[in-house]
């Protein structure tokens, strides 16, 4: 009887911190940072040291350092440049209490840091970043428990962008006709 209500206080007490009993799929997601310094090294950077006015990098000063890039492109209002940092992993593991058990880890392909420009400006970046994407099983987490099963973030919300590039610029409104008053 001892042993049965200590393991049921155990259990209980071990539940109530973020804790998850199941199965899960971790994988890349991206992490945004609008205040940042290059460095020499390539695709190294570190935080603005003064994060209210920011340095501001054209492509042409990001070259010169790190040499070109990988790819470029552009998303909505932005421009942006690309520096292959290795691979993208998916993770499929079994998770008991906060311990991981890997079961199947893949490269799924690329991770990048890509560099966001706006009127040749730089506005940010984003470099990859491991999270939970689906589960299966039991999770107590900061506030509330109970059973997850399927996707736990959509692909939007792990394909992140700088603020000023997520928000396509409307066009100016055009001036509609106006009727002819009629007389009588």
């Amino acid at each position: 009887m001892k042993t049965r209500l200590l393991f049921m206080f155990t259990l209980f007490s071990l539940t109530f911190v973020n804790c998850f009993y199941g199965v899960a799929r971790f994988g890349s997601t991206e992490w945004v940072d609008e205040s940042f310094e290059i460095t020499e090294e390539r695709k190294i950077f570190k935080h603005a040291s003064d994060f209210r006015n920011p340095p501001v990098y054209s492509k042409a000063d990001i070259i010169a350092k790190w040499g070109e890039p990988s790819t470029s492109g552009k998303e909505a209002v932005c421009d942006y440049i690309a520096y292959r940092d290795g691979f993208e992993w998916n993770i499929i593991g079994a998770m008991i209490w906060i311990i991981p058990i890997p079961l199947l880890i893949l490269p799924t392909g690329f991770d990048y840091v890509r560099i966001y420009f706006k009127e040749e400006k730089s506005v940010g970046l984003t470099t990859a970043h491991y999270a939970e994407t689906h589960a299966i099983g039991y999770g107590c987490g900061d506030n509330s428990c109970g059973f997850i099963r399927g996707q736990t973030s959509d692909y939007r919300s792990r394909r992140k962008k700088p603020t000023v590039c997520m928000v396509a610029e409307r066009p100016e409104p055009q001036p509609q006709p106006q009727p002819h008053p009629t007389g009588g």
